[in-house]
Protein backbone atom coordinates (compact mmCIF):
# COMPACT_ATOMS: atom_id res chain seq x y z
CA UNK A 1 0.00 0.00 0.00
CA UNK A 2 1.32 3.44 -0.86
CA UNK A 3 1.91 6.30 1.54
CA UNK A 4 -0.26 9.19 0.25
CA UNK A 5 2.29 11.74 1.48
CA UNK A 6 5.62 10.05 0.68
CA UNK A 7 6.20 12.17 -2.45
CA UNK A 8 4.15 15.21 -1.42
CA UNK A 9 5.53 18.36 -3.05
CA UNK A 10 7.85 16.39 -5.36
CA UNK A 11 7.87 16.41 -9.16
CA UNK A 12 8.57 13.25 -11.13
CA UNK A 13 9.14 12.72 -14.85
CA UNK A 14 8.23 9.25 -16.07
CA UNK A 15 9.34 8.28 -19.56
CA UNK A 16 7.46 5.41 -21.16
CA UNK A 17 4.37 6.50 -19.23
CA UNK A 18 2.04 5.31 -22.00
CA UNK A 19 3.02 1.68 -21.44
CA UNK A 20 1.76 -0.55 -18.68
CA UNK A 21 4.83 -0.32 -16.42
CA UNK A 22 5.28 3.42 -16.90
CA UNK A 23 1.57 4.01 -16.31
CA UNK A 24 1.69 1.99 -13.09
CA UNK A 25 4.76 3.91 -11.89
CA UNK A 26 3.12 7.24 -12.74
CA UNK A 27 -0.09 6.27 -10.95
CA UNK A 28 1.81 5.16 -7.85
CA UNK A 29 3.92 8.34 -7.77
CA UNK A 30 0.78 10.45 -8.09
CA UNK A 31 -0.98 8.44 -5.38
CA UNK A 32 1.99 9.15 -3.11
CA UNK A 33 1.61 12.89 -3.70
CA UNK A 34 3.95 13.70 -6.61
CA UNK A 35 3.05 15.97 -9.47
CA UNK A 36 3.81 13.74 -12.46
CA UNK A 37 5.07 14.67 -15.89
CA UNK A 38 4.28 11.83 -18.27
CA UNK A 39 6.26 11.29 -21.44
CA UNK A 40 5.69 8.64 -24.06
CA UNK A 41 5.74 8.05 -27.79
CA UNK A 42 1.99 7.62 -28.32
CA UNK A 43 -0.19 10.66 -27.59
CA UNK A 44 -3.40 8.70 -26.97
CA UNK A 45 -1.74 6.38 -24.43
CA UNK A 46 -0.03 9.17 -22.47
CA UNK A 47 -3.20 11.29 -22.51
CA UNK A 48 -5.26 8.35 -21.22
CA UNK A 49 -2.86 7.82 -18.30
CA UNK A 50 -2.91 11.55 -17.48
CA UNK A 51 -6.73 11.54 -17.53
CA UNK A 52 -6.91 8.54 -15.17
CA UNK A 53 -4.50 10.20 -12.76
CA UNK A 54 -6.41 13.48 -12.98
CA UNK A 55 -9.74 11.77 -12.32
CA UNK A 56 -8.19 10.31 -9.16
CA UNK A 57 -7.56 13.87 -7.99
CA UNK A 58 -3.85 14.10 -8.74
CA UNK A 59 -1.77 16.41 -10.97
CA UNK A 60 -0.50 14.92 -14.24
CA UNK A 61 0.88 16.48 -17.42
CA UNK A 62 1.31 14.59 -20.71
CA UNK A 63 3.86 15.05 -23.50
CA UNK A 64 4.95 13.09 -26.55
CA UNK A 65 8.67 12.37 -26.09
CA UNK A 66 10.78 9.43 -27.26
CA UNK A 67 13.05 8.40 -24.37
CA UNK A 68 15.65 7.14 -26.84
CA UNK A 69 16.07 10.61 -28.34
CA UNK A 70 18.67 12.26 -26.09
CA UNK A 71 18.10 15.73 -27.52
CA UNK A 72 14.33 15.51 -27.02
CA UNK A 73 14.74 14.17 -23.47
CA UNK A 74 17.23 16.89 -22.54
CA UNK A 75 15.09 19.65 -24.06
CA UNK A 76 11.98 18.37 -22.26
CA UNK A 77 13.69 18.06 -18.88
CA UNK A 78 15.37 21.48 -19.28
CA UNK A 79 11.99 23.02 -20.12
CA UNK A 80 10.35 21.39 -17.11
CA UNK A 81 13.10 22.58 -14.78
CA UNK A 82 12.74 26.09 -16.21
CA UNK A 83 8.94 26.09 -15.97
CA UNK A 84 8.31 24.06 -12.83
CA UNK A 85 11.53 24.45 -10.90
CA UNK A 86 13.18 21.35 -9.54
CA UNK A 87 12.49 17.91 -10.97
CA UNK A 88 12.97 15.44 -8.14
CA UNK A 89 12.99 12.16 -10.07
CA UNK A 90 13.25 10.89 -13.63
CA UNK A 91 13.47 7.41 -15.07
CA UNK A 92 12.20 5.14 -17.82
CA UNK A 93 9.33 3.05 -16.55
CA UNK A 94 10.20 3.61 -12.88
CA UNK A 95 11.54 6.37 -10.64
CA UNK A 96 15.08 6.94 -9.41
CA UNK A 97 16.28 10.21 -7.93
CA UNK A 98 19.09 12.43 -9.21
CA UNK A 99 20.46 10.42 -12.13
CA UNK A 100 23.39 11.90 -14.00
CA UNK A 101 23.34 11.78 -17.81
CA UNK A 102 25.84 8.90 -18.05
CA UNK A 103 23.87 6.73 -15.64
CA UNK A 104 20.61 7.66 -17.40
CA UNK A 105 22.04 6.62 -20.78
CA UNK A 106 23.57 3.45 -19.37
CA UNK A 107 20.26 2.35 -17.83
CA UNK A 108 18.37 2.95 -21.07
CA UNK A 109 20.91 0.96 -23.08
CA UNK A 110 20.90 -1.88 -20.53
CA UNK A 111 17.09 -2.08 -20.64
CA UNK A 112 17.12 -2.08 -24.42
CA UNK A 113 19.69 -4.86 -24.57
CA UNK A 114 17.87 -6.88 -21.91
CA UNK A 115 14.68 -6.67 -23.96
CA UNK A 116 16.35 -8.52 -26.82
CA UNK A 117 18.42 -11.02 -24.81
Amino acid sequence: MSDPHMLEGKRAVIFGAGGSIGAAVASECAAEGAEVFLAGRTRSNVDAVAQRIGKAGHRAHAAVIDALDDAAVNTYVDRLVGDAGQIDAKEVGRVAADLVQEEWTCRRVMRLRASFA
